[in-house]
């Protein structure tokens, strides 16, 4: 990513647009794994004065994207392989029991939107930008979660979808990735559809252990490449 983002001054918010303008460099690999966030770079790129970097940076360390070093100031955080696999263990077990209640609780409209957005899966993820697949996967989880009913678990959801989302973006950007991701939303649209719950949670299980494996493997390749 070499162009310079540039903020709109009559969007949103200033501090929410750089907050996604940061967050992008980070899943752009502008901003690796351990590289410090200097305040006056940070002002420069984004324009933004350091009050607004500070504020942005305070909300990012909240999301576990960026850690403090008492020596280095801010940085992206570094993950070991154990930090990752245990963030998708419970990510699995949270968004099985997210799965388990929308089979539950969902009423008719909520299952209907779910088939609606479960006809779009070959056109708007397979075959769709990357932009496009984070789009589908977000409306799959507005769907999950607001079928689900559940406010407490919405909240946990949200926050540890924003701790993975570096590696969500690997599911969206290699293509062997994007495939195994197809084949098993399939499988797990069809059991929940189905209102199987057994089915459609050990699918989801089976998914998620998956891809925490492929994110260790992606996760070093990206640190591998940027020390070359």
């Amino acid at each position: 990513m070499n162009d310079k983002p540039l903020v709109q001054r009559q969007a949103a918010p200033i501090r929410q647009q750089v907050t996604t303008l940061l967050k992008r460099d980070i899943l752009d690999g502008f901003f690796m794994p351990g590289d410090r966030l200097v305040e006056s770079t940070l002002c420069e790129r984004y324009g933004v004065s350091r009050t607004v970097i500070r504020e942005v940076l305070r909300l990012l360390e909240s999301e576990h994207l960026i850690s403090v070093e008492s020596t280095q100031g801010p940085i992206v955080t570094k993950l070991s392989e154990d930090d990752i696999i245990n963030l998708y263990l419970v990510r699995a077990k949270v968004e099985s029991l997210m799965i388990e209640l929308f089979i539950k609780n969902a009423n008719a409209a909520d299952k209907k939107e779910l088939k609606e957005l479960y006809n779009a899966l070959d056109k708007n993820f397979l075959n769709g930008s990357v932009d496009q697949r984070w789009e589908y996967k977000d409306k799959f989880y507005n769907i999950l979660l607001k079928g689900a009913k559940n406010n407490v678990l919405e909240e946990m959801i949200l926050k540890i979808q924003a701790r993975v989302g570096l590696f969500k973006h690997f599911a969206f950007v290699y293509e062997d990735r994007v495939k195994r991701g197809y084949a098993d939303l399939k499988l797990i649209f069809d059991a929940t559809l189905a209102e199987d719950i057994e089915q459609a949670c050990a699918h989801n299980d089976e998914h998620l252990l998956d891809a925490g494996r492929a994110a260790v493997i992606n996760y070093k390749r990206r640190l591998d490449l940027h020390s070359l």
